[in-house]
């Protein structure tokens, strides 16, 4: 199971102990704790960066967020968390909404500073209603069925429905333990956030409120969701972990499973007209170039994971991962695989092509690198 695109340990440890009667006020303290400036926010631990304003916004660890330049300018953003925040998108209106540990979502309004819109603990009280429900009609299913039936299967699922309510109210004591990984702007209002345990959330209001929509998704084991993207088409794709992939035409209203050629965990999916690259573990990458309905499966001997991507306008794929490495193709050839080391030697999660060189955001920060000469800003 993967819960970082960087540092699984870290994000592990919630969950590990989350059984420990001091962690919820600890955990409160982070969602409710502004992030501390500091002049080396653009050299911390960075998750992600999206376009933003002729540059990018960045998400990074202790509730780090930063606008920055390629040139190499940057600005540390107020953020109302110091939980690590792992994802962030921007609406056609102009406003941002961020995601992170503990489920945290921040909202920044046009103009506006960022707040906080949801957390782990309205997480939990989502899927508690969601479990209630749930048990509410298999209770009635039991009790009209005919003397006759055979309703074994329906009790069983109705015992772990019991336990699994009794594990999901005990997580407003303990505090929250699932974070919340990947989120894309649908178009309109509408977003939707991926996170830990099959956790998919949906706001149709710009992320001022959220709805658990994790029933949609044909995932009874609750692998993780690992990434969420939008294609040019409007079609909506979700990867995560054991080869997990779906796919919605219709703006995330209904979800169809995605028939990949590969069950281990892919950390992420990029698009680019009717191509996509999804990638992950250990150098696994799936290509398609019609929209998903059909992909190829390519290894990338390098002995590293990959966990960010991009293809540029000119239909080149570049992933990044573990070690430096940047690994380049034509998603028209994905057998032509250039492999590349940055000199850092740094886990990378996130990369965007601007200008003739990479923008890179990982272990040691955000930097612009020209992989033709080498160098970095």
């Amino acid at each position: 199971m993967r819960l970082s695109r960087l540092f699984m340990p870290r994000l592990l440890l919630p969950a590990l102990i989350a059984s420990q009667p001091l962690l919820a006020s600890a955990k409160v303290e982070l969602l409710q704790t502004p992030a501390l400036q500091t002049t080396r926010a653009a050299q911390s631990v960075l998750t992600n960066l999206h376009p933003f304003d002729n540059g990018y916004l960045v998400t990074g660890e202790r509730g780090l967020l930063l606008q920055w330049q390629a040139n190499g300018q940057w600005q540390q953003l107020d953020s109302p968390v110091s939980v690590g925040l792992t994802a962030v998108t921007v609406l056609p209106d102009g406003s941002a909404v961020a995601v992170g540990h503990d489920a945290a979502i921040l909202r920044r309004a046009p103009g506006g500073v960022w707040q906080k819109a949801f957390d782990g603990y309205d997480l939990t009280r989502l899927q508690i209603a969601a479990l209630d429900s749930r048990r509410e009609q298999l209770q009635e299913t039991i009790d009209s069925a005919p003397d006759d039936a055979d309703i074994g299967e329906l009790e069983y699922q109705l015992e772990e429905l019991e336990f699994n309510l009794e594990d999901t109210r005990a997580e407003l004591e303990t505090g929250p333990n699932k974070p919340l990984l990947d989120i894309v702007s649908a178009g309109g209002k509408r977003l939707f956030a991926v996170g830990a345990y099959g956790t998919l959330l949906r706001s149709d209001d710009a992320g001022s409120s959220w709805q658990l929509h994790s029933a949609s998704l044909d995932n009874p084991d609750r692998f993780h969701l690992n990434a969420i993207t939008r294609a040019d088409d409007g079609s909506l794709f979700i990867v995560g972990e054991s080869g997990l992939g779906f796919v919605s035409r219709d703006s995330g209203d209904s979800w169809q499973a995605l028939d990949l050629p590969y069950d281990g965990s892919l950390f992420g999916i990029a698009t680019r007209a009717a191509n996509l690259v999804a990638f992950g573990l250990q150098g696994h990458v799936l290509v398609s170039s019609d929209g998903g309905d059909n992909w190829q499966h390519q290894k990338v001997n390098a002995g590293a994971s990959f966990l960010g991507g991009t293809i540029d306008a000119d239909g080149q794929a570049v992933l990044v991962g573990h070690g430096g490495i940047v690994a380049s193709f034509p998603v028209a050839q994905p057998d032509a695989i250039t492999v590349r080391k940055h000199p850092s030697g740094a886990a990378f999660s996130a990369v965007a092509a601007q200008d003739g060189q990479l923008i890179l955001a990982g272990q040691f920060g955000v930097t612009a690198w020209d992989m033709k000469r080498g160098n970095s800003k």
